[in-house]
């Protein structure tokens, strides 16, 4: 697929897609295209997500859940106190950098497709997808403004989700959570893909470490499949972990 055009999702028209169902239509030949490989990919991994299909649902201990959240609650808290310098600095330099706003929030699919508003620092130009509706984001991004490549890179553009993290709509590790329009489509053309939102979305996890940002159709299955591994596998130890192996790559700019 071409890393130009083809990772590139527009908005959806009413209708029905190439099998007849109805899923709605992609409007352009790129977007259509990326369709079209999302239904090869799942042809390829059909035996696969038929059982991610049947899992059965998780129960996870009532212990974990609060150790969890407590984590949430302290790290969102402690880190908007100890970084509100940053953030102050951060937000004069967007300001002087471009215009528009500091923050940018986006809303996104949370745990039981709960919808919520997650929170950035600005790393596009404004309005960056008024012409185009939702598209991936893609490495060399012409979107991205002078400091939104260092804010994307050092991952202090991810540093407002702190309040998600308060406000119980995130947790620090979990599934990365999408976008309405992607998560409409991808439910309807994926088998078991509702899975993985079954549990609350994080900042980062196994799929963000090990498989980083969506490039091509076959990434969403990739995705999906660390996804439900880590959700069969939740617990304290591999949450810690995935924290320490989230902040080494980050200071080797290797995350993402």
């Amino acid at each position: 697929m071409d890393d130009n055009v083809g990772v590139q999702e527009g908005r959806f028209a009413g209708g029905l897609n190439s099998k007849g169902g109805d899923l709605p239509i992609l409007l352009t030949s790129a977007h259509q295209r990326l369709c079209q490989e999302i239904e090869v990919a799942v042809r390829k991994y059909s035996r696969y997500l038929s059982e991610v299909e049947r899992m059965p649902e998780v129960i996870l201990p009532r212990w974990y859940l609060g150790s969890k959240r407590s984590l949430d609650i302290l790290v969102g808290t402690t880190g908007l106190i100890l970084l509100s310098p940053l953030f102050l600095v951060v937000g004069i330099m967007i300001k002087i950098d471009s215009r528009g706003p500091i923050i940018f929030s986006q809303e996104r699919v949370g745990k039981n497709r709960k919808p919520f508003k997650i929170y950035k620092f600005r790393t596009m130009v404004k309005d960056a997808e008024d012409n185009t509706g939702p598209i991936w984001y893609i490495k060399g991004d012409p979107r991205l403004t002078f400091l939104g490549r260092f804010l994307r890179k050092s991952k202090i553009d991810e540093f407002p989700q702190f309040i998600n993290l308060i406000k119980g709509e995130m947790t620090l590790v979990g599934p990365r959570p999408e976008r309405p329009f992607f998560v409409d489509y991808f439910a309807e053309a994926i088998p078991g893909y509702v899975r993985r939102l079954g549990v609350t979305p994080g900042i980062t996890g196994l799929a963000q470490l090990r498989n980083g940002y969506d490039k091509h159709a076959i990434d969403v299955i990739k995705k999906l499949r660390f996804d439900v591994t880590y959700i069969k596998k939740m617990r304290l130890s591999l949450d810690l972990r995935l924290l320490a192996d989230t902040f080494v790559r980050t200071l080797m700019g290797k995350f993402g």
